[in-house]
């Protein structure tokens, strides 16, 4: 079935064929999973920790150090890109610094160097993504919007067993720490589409290092006048609760239920790919439901879901249950990623969409810092009663799901901005009649 009989056709307006951007866009969510889900998910952490005999906490400040770095930076170039008016070129070059260096970390011979190698790779990848969502309103509307997302969702699934599959093979003649390459040239080549077709109309702003501090001061401004947009930082503070719970299942999972459950490898594999599966079946289906019943209720009834995951993997002891879990969670990730970023884009400024997309993925990444070091710390404080510091782990997560849902409860679906002459303005009403016009964001 073609983009346009689902409803994603989009106005040209000589930027190219409106379906093939959509597709190219999209085609970065399958790329960028190859990186997530070979490197952050199954291979770096249990290289650290089995291979290379390191403790947990080892891997844990590695990864919450390069996320921390993502949190102080991701927002000023958010703003950066605002103020230019181009995505790409950033995109580019960041993704071009994240291939480098995953493909430099299985070369060392030294633990100390890879983990370096794997923070800066780690920090590329996560800042590129602030303008890959950003580039969203420039590929969709508002009527179509959450189809799109779950678009691109569902390609990067759908990236994360090609992914799995493709390394695999390697990993399984040479070990983990050849993962490490092929996931490099793969994440590339999978991205080039987007970088090459997804087109931005030339920036009105010569590149300059003072965008850079321009950038930061436009963050400040908008820091200081926080309360003009209390409604969408109510959201962001949601986002850092259920996205760190949600993050650190997702970095954990492998040795999770190789400690816990004993999986082998293979059956590691087997999981994430039936998660992956099914995460492509959620992003698709939450992705109409999206577009029909609006994102904060969809993104709710993702986080119930997640709940009944995190429940079933702390307190299960039959194996064959994980199965089940493993496909509640595949589904519920789906739909996260394709709920939270459509309702950022509903509750933005049109001409902030890079700075907020910025504090979006800031929320995520603080997130990133705080997840890993509870479960790193709970666990190796708990390790004398291993496998019980695993489980205790899961419910110290289950925790942040919580008080994350309990947050977004307070959220609008209207972000209500005030002006600087005070005149209160429903920017979601007024980004509707932009989108209904055909008119770019």
């Amino acid at each position: 079935m073609s983009l346009r009989r689902l409803g994603m056709a989009l106005p040209g307006k000589g930027l190219g064929f409106p379906e093939v951007r959509v597709l190219a866009w999209a085609m970065y969510d399958f790329a960028n999973t190859i990186f997530s889900m070979n490197v952050l998910t199954l291979y770096f952490a249990l290289w650290v920790t089995q291979d290379r005999g390191a403790p947990q906490i080892v891997f844990s400040l590695a990864l919450s150090g390069s996320m921390l770095a993502v949190a102080l930076t991701s927002p000023m170039f958010g703003a950066v890109s605002d103020r230019f008016g181009r995505r790409i070129p950033f995109l580019t070059a960041f993704v071009l610094i994240c291939v480098a260096f995953t493909a430099a970390i299985g070369q060392t011979g030294g633990l100390m160097v890879a983990l370096v190698f794997f923070a800066i790779a780690n920090y590329a990848y996560q800042t590129g993504n602030v303008f890959y969502d950003a580039l969203l309103p420039t590929v969709s509307q508002e009527h179509n919007r959450g189809r799109i997302s779950g678009l691109g969702v569902g390609l990067g699934y759908v990236g994360t067993i090609a992914g799995i599959l493709m390394v695999a093979p390697f990993v399984n003649h040479w070990g983990r720490g050849a993962a490490f390459l092929p996931t490099a040239v793969l994440f590339l080549l999978f991205a080039l589409p987007c970088f090459l077709l997804v087109k931005e109309s030339p920036s009105a702003v010569p590149w300059s290092a003072g965008l850079i501090k321009d950038g930061y001061s436009q963050l400040f401004r908008t820091l200081r006048h926080a309360r003009h947009h209390s409604n969408l930082l109510t959201f962001i503070a949601a986002r850092f609760l259920y996205v760190d719970a949600v993050n650190t299942l997702l970095i954990f999972m492998a040795v999770y239920v190789t400690r816990v459950i004993g999986f082998n490898d293979d059956q590691v594999r087997l999981l994430l790919i039936v998660s992956t599966t099914f995460a492509i079946v959620g992003a698709f289906l939450y992705g109409r439901v999206v577009d029909r019943l609006g994102p904060k209720k969809t993104l709710t009834v993702v986080l119930i879901q997640w709940a009944a995951v995190f429940v079933i993997a702390a307190t299960t002891f039959y194996p064959p249950i994980f199965w089940v879990a493993g496909a509640l969670a595949g589904i519920a990730l789906g739909g996260t990623w394709t709920a939270d970023r459509a309702f950022l884009t509903r509750l933005a400024p049109p001409e902030q969409m890079g700075e907020f997309f910025g504090l979006y993925q800031l929320a995520g990444r603080f997130a990133a810092v705080t997840g890993p070091l509870i479960w790193g710390f709970t666990t190796d404080l708990l390790s004398a009663y291993e496998p019980w510091n695993f489980r205790i782990g899961i419910l110290m997560l289950l925790l942040n799901l919580v008080l994350g849902f309990m947050v977004l409860t307070r959220v609008s679906d209207t972000h209500i901005s005030i002006a600087a002459g005070g005149t209160p303005q429903l920017l979601g009403e007024t980004r509707d009649n932009i989108d209904s016009s055909g008119e770019r964001h």
